[in-house]
């Protein structure tokens, strides 16, 4: 008896739960979106297309789509975030076109946009309400700037060893992440120090530097040319691999001493003490003579 009464429970069971379920599946869903651009500049705006199919057996009524901007930087440019069509015919798809804008302050990432949707629907000769939250995303980013600068004051003496620091700036909208940089030898110097360092991440707007020691032949040419590599990721984990070359002249001892751009040696101190010196002896000489003719 209890295995009867079991099977009769799952028998009427589950003829309930898939009436329900049919019940609480909507006769709406979104089936495409697209952006355009695919990938939106802060502070730049964009057009979004959203395709709302009806995939039931009945007709759909009164229509609206709206966008939720409450948690994402985004606005309604020149346009509503609502939008309405009186009917989607049973099977049948329809467009809805949004003109949004991206805000200036915005960091870059995916983000995710709440889509309400309602409509209306004959049950025999009642008309009933149904509302659906369905999610979109959209691909905030621009391309990295890296610019690399040296300092000038600094002057590269041949024949020796000497520290070259590189500034990187990040002038673009988007950060940069696991930043690596590489300077290879050249016929005019060679890297003394690691060839390949890691700086790690730069916000937009921000700088970082990094100190190499490079050993400058003394036949090297007036002026040299340093390639160096950087090797990153944006925001969205796309990677990017460059290389920027930039120069530096390059001085002899002498060259940069005769144009003040290295201080020469100063002898004054061996001067004084040679003085000294010959002062002390002269002293003892005279003072030997005076003993001697007394």
């Amino acid at each position: 008896m209890k295995k009867i009464n079991k099977k009769m429970c799952i028998l009427v069971t589950l003829p309930l739960i898939l009436v329900l379920t049919l019940l609480t599946i909507s006769a709406v869903s979104i089936d495409k979106v697209s952006t355009t651009p695919s990938e939106i500049v802060p502070g730049n705006n964009f057009e979004a297309s959203i395709e709302i199919e009806n995939i039931f057996s009945y007709d759909v009524e009164n229509v609206q789509v709206k966008l939720d901007f409450s948690t994402v930087p985004f606005a309604p440019y020149q346009s509503s975030s609502e939008k309405y069509i009186d009917e989607i015919k049973e099977g049948d798809s329809e467009n809805f076109n949004f003109r949004i804008i991206a805000l200036p302050e915005a960091d870059s990432g995916i983000y995710k946009i709440p889509v309400n949707i309602t409509y209306e629907y004959k049950d025999g000769n009642l008309t009933k309400s149904a509302s659906k939250t369905e999610i979109i995303s959209v691909t905030l980013n621009s391309v990295p700037e890296l610019s690399l600068s040296l300092d000038n004051s600094m002057v590269l003496i041949k024949g020796q060893e000497n520290k070259v620091s590189f500034k990187i700036v990040n002038s673009g909208l988007s950060n940069v992440k696991f930043l690596y940089l590489k300077l290879d030898d050249s016929s005019g110097y060679r890297v003394t120090s690691s060839s390949e360092q890691y700086i790690g991440d730069i916000d937009s707007n921000d700088f970082d530097s990094m100190e190499y020691s490079i050993y400058i032949n003394a036949n090297s040419p007036s002026q040299i040319t340093f390639p160096l590599t950087l090797s990153f990721k944006d925001s969205t984990n796309k990677e990017f691999n460059t290389t920027q070359e930039i120069s530096l002249k390059i001085y002899t001892k002498s060259e940069a001493q005769s144009l003040g751009l290295l201080k020469k040696p100063s002898y004054t101190i061996y001067i004084i003490l040679v003085l000294l010196v010959l002062a002390y002896f002269v002293y003892r000489i005279i003072k030997k003579r005076k003993s001697r003719k007394n």
